[in-house]
């Protein structure tokens, strides 16, 4: 109730006093409420303010909350130099997801040769990285029966983890799946949209 009246009162005071001598008033009226005032959302959800944890500022956030590491550093530096576009998964773990597709022959589980080169260089430089698994998702079009495509997107997936393990990428780094025809990418009514969907995606799971 205390409050309330000077609350009520400062106000007036304002109103009375007009624009110009808010400033003023108000510093002289309350100090103690300027002094502590929140200065962040941080202080907001914290009443206790002086008691409030005092965040690390030796690493720099992701715009999810990761903390960047050294191998973050590198690979981000990687991707950028050789102009390999990815966009960064929210969630606790650093997870890249690289825009740049593996893509295949109607049919075929060899990598074709328009993907070979690059993936031939990526592997290089994970064969170099200790903190960085491999997520392979192979994909199909929807030519052939869904049992048929189910296999082959495993067998692109498989096809693409000999690839890095032969350029020394650790097993143990590397995970496969396939998605058959169910997660297309584009429409499956074109040759183009078709060509699209034979594919395999990489996630990079950096570790922190």
């Amino acid at each position: 109730m205390l409050m309330l009246k000077r609350v009520v009162w400062l106000t007036s005071a304002i109103v009375l006093a007009g624009c110009s001598s808010v400033s003023e008033t108000t510093s002289k009226m309350f100090p103690e409420m300027l002094e502590t005032a929140p200065r962040s959302e941080h202080d907001v959800m914290h009443p206790e303010w002086a008691d409030a944890p005092i965040m690390s500022t030796a690493k720099v956030g992701g715009p999810n909350g990761q903390y960047r590491s050294h191998s973050w550093d590198e690979l981000e530096t990687y991707l950028v130099n050789q102009g390999l576009d990815y966009e960064l998964i929210p969630g606790d773990y650093v997870m890249i997801r690289l825009k740049q597709k593996i893509h295949f022959n109607t049919g075929s589980a060899n990598v074709a040769d328009g993907s070979a080169m690059w993936l031939e260089q990526l592997a290089n430089f994970l064969s170099r990285q200790q903190g960085v698994d491999v997520v392979i998702g192979g994909h199909t079009d929807n030519t052939g029966t869904v049992r048929l495509n189910d296999s082959l997107s495993d067998k692109r997936a498989e096809s693409v983890k000999r690839t890095l393990i032969g350029k020394n990428v650790p097993r143990q780094m590397i995970y496969t799946r396939g998605y058959g025809e169910y997660v297309p990418a584009c429409t499956n009514t074109t040759q183009f949209g078709k060509a699209c969907n034979r594919r395999v995606e990489l996630t990079l799971i950096v570790a922190q």
